[in-house]
């Protein structure tokens, strides 16, 4: 395959990683629909370190914590990120944007 023919067919979409709590799962999954995602990937149990220091999911009586992953065009991206600028003034959580180029970009 022809490197420059690949590159020629990249589109550019945004890339938003949304770390949040069990409890604000569905109205997260909700808003990304309502913004125009046409898809996410969740991945559940994630474990890191920040502000408070080193966490671990030991699944004994606590909720799990979700990474969301989603690639969308602009619009839908500052829809999202509007929304959980709101969010996040009452429930905890982290999002971050990046700028991606993506293959076939209609199916984002």
């Amino acid at each position: 395959m022809d490197v420059g023919v690949a590159i020629m067919n990249l589109i550019a979409r945004k890339k938003l990683e949304i770390f949040i709590e069990a409890n604000a799962l569905a109205a997260v999954e909700e808003m990304l629909s309502q913004a125009g995602f046409k898809g996410w990937s969740v991945f559940e149990s994630v474990e890191g370190s920040g502000a408070h220091g080193r966490w671990r999911q030991t699944g004994i009586g606590e909720a799990p914590a979700y990474l969301i992953v989603t690639i969308g065009n602009d619009a839908a991206a500052e829809r999202a990120l509007s929304w959980l600028g709101d969010h996040f003034k009452t429930y905890p959580g982290v999002a971050a944007v990046t700028d991606v180029s993506v293959m076939r970009g209609e199916r984002f």
